[in-house]
């Protein structure tokens, strides 16, 4: 047996599983924290995980000590709920970028819980395929185009799927002197959503009243990212749907985010939790079972695979749903949305893992 493999009771037909964790983006805390709530639960039902931490360095650690050194190296300010959790000590091989592929040997499957630029955007999705790897969770492709918010919801428009109205502001254009007649006649008068053009866990983000503020704002979003997306605030109720599954889906009964203040800000997310988060929804039935059935198109017309989480709005002047946007790697803390309605759908941590595994090997 290597010096870290989990001893006590295997699942029968589990292999090694490589766990991707960190790497150099806003969410590299919320990263360490899925990683752990990945990592506890494999090991209670025994798999052989190889964890693999990527530091913000892009320095590679590979070992049962990969959580420890990240977490000691961390931001704890942006630890979600601020967890003084510390991950215990433990052997490490490190690379000053992506190992060798003998590196992962025994552990062919690899589920990436990193979110953010580079981890999501599907470039490490398309190194770790180049390796020979197995992926549990969406290709590259598919990624990419769900962590540009923009290109995502081109796609999901010319599959009839309803979004919001939108445009993209680049770095370029964000000094416009015409800009904001510009936008208020591509979008609409404020109020306005002001969000890096890819990223997620609200990172970057704020809310226009005035269009006084937008250049703020748009400068706010652009230290992490080159380009912006301004979208139309339509008064909402947030719905969040997982699913899982490849040819056939688990999808789950939506759940609701319902903010502490005006805008469900990283900070709300990650230090006060989700509060106010319930699932299911408190919805009539046809709402419900429309809000799963846009999720399961705009999963599909995007090409997602394995695993993902669908956000929508519920227009509360109309009552009509639509795709927010879809996240391909959801977090997977323990305040995080995406395992919270996977359990509302019947599957609790350790059986969603099992899931997402199945999917990937379907």
């Amino acid at each position: 047996m290597r010096s870290w493999e989990v001893s006590g009771r295997r699942d029968m037909g589990i292999a090694g599983v490589g766990v991707v964790f960190g790497g150099q983006s806003p969410e590299h805390e919320v990263s360490l924290a899925s990683a752990r709530g990945v990592i506890e639960n494999a090991q209670l039902l025994g798999w052989d995980l190889l964890p693999v931490g990527v530091g913000r360095d892009g320095t590679w650690h590979l070992g049962p000590g990969a959580l420890h050194v990240l977490w000691q190296q961390s931001d704890q300010r942006r630890i979600p709920g601020r967890d003084t959790f510390q991950a215990e000590p433990g052997p490490v091989v490190s690379y000053p970028a992506l190992p060798p592929t003998d590196a992962f040997a025994g552990f062919p499957v690899v589920l990436p819980v990193t979110h953010g630029g580079w981890g999501e955007d599907g470039t490490l999705q398309q190194m770790l395929l180049a390796a020979g790897l197995h992926l549990i969770g969406c290709g590259p492709q598919a990624s990419a185009d769900c962590l540009d918010k923009a290109r995502a919801k081109s796609v999901l428009a010319k599959a009839g799927i309803p979004v919001t109205r939108g445009t993209v502001v680049p770095r370029t254009a964000a000094d416009a002197p015409d800009l904001l007649h510009r936008l208020v006649e591509r979008v609409g008068p404020p109020p306005w959503f002001v969000k890096p053009q890819s990223g997620g866990s609200s990172v970057g983000i704020s809310r226009v009243d005035s269009p006084d503020d937008v250049r703020t704002a748009l400068q706010r979003a652009l230290v992490h990212d080159e380009g912006v997306v301004v979208e139309q605030l339509v008064p909402h109720r947030e719905l969040v749907v997982g699913i899982v599954g490849r040819s056939s889906l688990i999808v789950s009964p939506p759940g609701e985010c319902r903010p502490v203040g005006d805008l469900y800000t990283y900070e709300e997310k990650y230090a006060v939790g989700n509060p106010l988060f319930t699932c299911p929804a408190d919805l009539d039935s046809a709402t419900t079972d429309e809000a799963r059935a846009l999720a399961d198109a705009a999963y599909r017309a995007l090409n997602c695979d394995v695993f993902a989480r669908v956000d929508l709005f519920l227009d509360q002047l109309t009552g009509k749903l639509l795709v927010n946007e879809v996240n391909t790697i959801p977090g997977m803390t323990s305040t995080s949305v995406f395992p919270k309605v996977m359990r509302a759908a019947g599957l609790d941590y350790p059986n969603l893992l099992h899931a997402l595994h199945a999917a990937a090997l379907e």
